[in-house]
């Protein structure tokens, strides 16, 4: 019997409790600290295998993983009756907790005898092609690990999202079969094709961030219906969503670039739909599930190290917005071209955009930040503004005048 899939989504919404499971060895000592904490924690990268309940799964995964040899496909045979649905497990298990093994498929066959089942794996490239190709994957991630900041997790996180997004163009053709024909849907395809799916996006952001000593997985779903995969990152011993493929703008919209950057599981779940786990569906009933489902969906609901809480000021009193004018002169000296205000969750977002644009606030703080600066560089004192309502920002596309 043959077993061939491809990747899909559906919708249900799943958690589990706090973040992490019992058996993380990721250190929740990486506190929410602005300093480096690489180096007194280790990355956990077997959250997949933890999330299996069946013992004899967990038996097929780790044999998979025993077997993974560049010069032959891994044949395994293991002492149980599995079917389809555990096969299926052990396999994208396994693909889960290795974004780097981009060279092994979807698809397995599968022999039941008496007491035994022996599965063969499938490669999608030759011996001597995995070979080269592999040298190529790894002298890319080295190039990219080498320039990675010596900041916290915060900045090693941003670095990686810009290094693939800045290198990598979605694959719109590829996005629009079912059939994969190259490596668009794993590591391979975003880090060094540079074109790639949501998956290969996500794939890629997992391994550089585990590679940065940062615990990542990624999570697959549906937007509008349609199949999509993202991932779950560890910042500051808290969990948050970020969706690199969608921030990911390939030069169209630049002001949207990072809207999906670590958000709440409500912020994401307003458009995103989890698939459910594979823990919480049965043989019978994974038939008619038309995607992959997930093993370990950590819950998110911490907002620092969010993208634009982390990164911009906050404003709750347009009286008394000092730290939002040096924000801004600072912003214009490094030539930014996009500039956010995050407006405090605590206030009326209506109110406060009215007051902004319309009460000469924002026309104030364009004016004084040129003072910081002492018109060098200089601001043109009105802008285009655009509102993010869901996140409470306003962001600003900045003129200069010289």
């Amino acid at each position: 019997m043959t077993c061939a899939v491809a990747f899909f989504g559906c919708s249900c919404s799943l958690f589990e409790d706090n973040g992490s499971s019992a058996t993380d060895s990721s250190s929740d000592s990486n506190t929410d600290s602005d300093t480096d904490s690489s180096a007194s924690k280790n990355v956990k990268t077997d959250y997949a295998y933890d999330s299996v309940t069946d013992e004899s799964v967990k038996e097929l995964y780790i044999k998979l993983a025993n077997s993974i040899d560049i010069s032959r496909e891994p044949t395994v045979t293991v002492d149980s009756l599995l079917d389809e649905f555990q096969i299926t497990q052990a396999l994208q298990a396994y693909k889960n907790d290795h974004p780097e093994t981009f060279w092994l498929t979807n698809e397995s066959k599968y022999y039941v005898t008496d007491n035994s089942t022996t599965v063969e794996f499938g490669y999608s490239m030759t011996p001597s092609e995995i070979l080269t190709a592999k040298e190529k994957f790894e002298n890319k991630i080295d190039n990219i690990l080498n320039d990675l900041p010596n900041g916290n997790d915060f900045e090693k996180e941003e670095y990686i999202n810009n290094c693939i997004i800045d290198n990598c163009k979605y694959d719109d053709a590829a996005a629009e079969t079912n059939e994969i024909k190259g490596n668009e849907n794993d590591a391979y395809g975003a880090l060094v094709d540079g074109k790639a799916v949501c998956e290969g996006y996500s794939r890629a952001f997992q391994l550089l961030c585990n590679k940065a000593n940062i615990d990542c997985v990624m999570v697959s779903g549906t937007v509008d219906n349609t199949n999509h995969a993202w991932n779950c990152v560890k910042i500051g011993g808290e969990w948050y969503q970020i969706d690199v493929t969608w921030n990911d703008t390939d030069g169209e919209k630049d002001y949207l670039q990072n809207d999906y950057f670590n958000l709440t599981d409500s912020l994401m779940l307003e458009d995103h739909t989890l698939s459910p786990k594979y823990s919480d569906v049965d043989a019978q009933s994974f038939q008619n599930v038309e995607s992959w489902c997930n093993f370990y969906v950590p819950k998110c609901t911490a907002e620092k190290y969010g993208y634009f809480n982390y990164k911009y000021p906050t404003v709750s009193d347009l009286d008394n917005a000092d730290d939002v004018i040096k924000a801004i002169a600072k912003s214009a000296k490094s030539g930014d071209k996009y500039f956010s205000i995050v407006v405090d969750k605590n206030t009326d977002f209506e109110y406060m955009y009215d007051e902004m644009m319309n009460d000469g606030y924002l026309y104030d703080w364009l004016s004084k930040a040129n003072e910081v600066n002492s018109n060098s560089p200089m601001l043109a004192q009105t802008c285009y503004a655009v509102r993010k309502d869901n996140l409470n920002v306003l962001t600003l596309e900045l003129e200069y005048m010289n």
